[in-house]
């Protein structure tokens, strides 16, 4: 870290699984549980501060295994006093990036806590103890991939629930013919005032993006998420100039690095973030910057992580440049899973989460999922 630590008392990292409610399909299969490392650090007043260090759900055993390692160094490092600045992660790892965004989170939330006036650990104060209606964030809905009339049904009952935006998972469709149906029967049902998202996982070739997204060009799609390949960058600007659905990068991002070589291109009209991937609220506000500059608007999504990975990407979205019309963020995303590991849940509201003031993690629920706990004492 470039600015001075502060002098910690304890510092621990839990492993936990936490299974989803009900299989959540994509383009790459169904996901079934999360993953993560929880990092909570005590300075000597008791203050805390919590951050998730999460891959991306289809990450290999060996980027698990790294990230495992990571994670135990930086609490090896944080005991001594200090981490070497990340500055630009560029070309580092997967799982270097997921450490740098848990240690970072984790890092932030102590110091704003301390800044606040702290929070002894052990107060028993409200989970929905926030600051402000003014650090309301904008939410979409996730559809899930399913047959048109599953897909429209789960489409009402996020409008009846109060989005306004909704993106529909559209990679795992092959048929050319059922994809358009979906579309249509997800836009029939909701209506055109409901703002509507496609995500593709990057799973189309160039000829297959633009055949269907010129097959669905009428129906207003905000904008389509990663229609090709992560690399293709000349693909997705090539795509840009020839298809009136706007272009947005998820995948494609894992950098500062990566992000300055989309933006380069002309390759996306929006860019997706996602903490976890790109380093954390630092990497965050440094790729917004660039894109803001290029009058690209940023997005923040998630990993699928519990409450306290989503508590870090909402004060995140919170401090994003304003481009344009406010768009909703991928952060409504908690009640895929079993438990958010808070002692009460962010709640969404209209569509619409604010920003928590502080966090309270469920200590009961922390260690029941936790598959195994580092920790330092001095």
């Amino acid at each position: 870290m470039s600015a001075a630590l502060p002098r910690l008392a304890r510092a621990e990292a839990f492993r936990v699984r936490v299974p989803f409610r009900r299989p959540f399909l994509t383009a790459r299969g169904p996901l079934t549980h999360r993953t993560s490392w929880i990092v909570r650090l005590r300075d000597e007043a008791g203050v805390e501060g919590f951050g998730e260090a999460a891959l991306d759900p289809a990450a290999s055993a060996v980027e698990e295994a790294e990230l495992d390692r990571l994670v135990r160094a930086a609490l090896t490092a944080l005991a001594a006093g200090g981490l070497v600045d990340a500055g630009d992660l560029g070309p580092s790892s997967n799982p270097q990036r997921a450490q740098r965004a848990g240690i970072d989170a984790a890092l932030a939330e102590l110091e704003a806590a301390r800044h606040a006036g702290g929070d002894v650990a052990g107060d028993d104060v409200a989970g929905d103890d926030v600051a402000g209606a003014s650090r309301s964030i904008a939410v979409q809905a996730t559809i899930g991939s399913g047959p048109p009339a599953a897909a429209a049904r789960d489409a009402v009952r996020a409008v009846a629930a109060g989005f306004s935006t909704l993106k529909l998972k559209v990679g795992s469709e092959p048929d050319a013919r059922r994809f358009v149906d979906q579309v249509r029967a997800v836009r029939g049902a909701v209506g055109p005032a409901i703002r509507l998202r496609l995500d593709v996982n990057g799973v189309w070739d160039r000829a297959m993006a633009r055949e269907r997204l010129e097959a669905v060009a009428d129906l207003d799609i905000e904008y389509v998420e990663q229609p090709l390949p992560s690399r293709d960058l000349a693909g997705h600007a090539a795509l840009r100039q020839a298809c009136p659905v706007p272009i947005a990068l998820d995948e494609s991002i894992t950098s500062e690095r990566a992000a300055r070589a989309a933006l380069d291109a002309g390759a996306a009209a929006v860019l997706v973030l996602k903490p976890a991937r790109v380093g954390g609220p630092r990497a965050v506000a440094a790729i917004a910057a660039d894109a803001a500059a290029a009058g690209v608007p940023a997005v923040l999504s998630t990993f699928f992580e519990t409450g306290i990975g989503i508590a870090a990407a909402l004060r995140a979205a919170a401090d994003l440049p304003a481009i344009g019309p406010e768009r909703a963020h991928g952060l409504a995303t908690a009640a895929i899973l079993e438990h958010d590991l808070l002692t009460a849940p962010i709640p969404v509201v209209a569509g619409r989460m604010t920003v928590p003031h502080r966090l309270f993690v469920d200590d009961e629920a922390l260690r029941h999922y936790a598959l195994e706990t580092v920790e330092w004492n001095p």
